[in-house]
């Protein structure tokens, strides 16, 4: 009866390990994905459309079009903080930044080094 067991908890314990999915994917080249997309300008010290609502499994897209300053988009509360590169890389110019959002819920965001002004929110559903 035990090996019966310890066979079916083997079987068990990577499936339920495995449905643990992270609520966001960080994709890996921004600038060439695909699907649907919703574009976030970083303008101006700001997020020029600072909350977006989107369906789960849709992407976000932020790409820095001012010139001279460097930005990024950090997921410092709520699903995505505990991912890994929740905390988006320095953005010049040009440069962009993806997320796959997976789980509903509410994502704050702001840009680290401009806190005070650049805030943001995507809203998945």
């Amino acid at each position: 009866m035990r090996s019966v067991l310890l066979a079916a908890l083997c079987v068990a314990l990577p499936l339920s390990v495995a449905r643990a999915a992270d609520p966001v994917e960080i994709l890996k080249d921004p600038a060439t994905v695909t699907g649907e997309i919703t574009e976030v300008p970083i303008d101006s010290m700001s997020f020029t459309v600072p909350e977006v609502k989107i369906k789960s499994g849709q992407i976000v897209r932020w790409k820095n079009q001012e010139a001279g300053t460097a930005h990024n988009v950090h997921f410092r509360a709520g699903p995505a903080k505990t991912i890994p590169g929740a905390m988006g890389p320095m953005l010049n110019t040009g440069d962009s930044y993806a997320v796959k959002f997976i789980e509903p819920g509410t994502y704050n965001y702001i840009c680290t080094p401009h806190s005070a002004v650049m805030k943001g929110k995507v809203i998945v559903e």
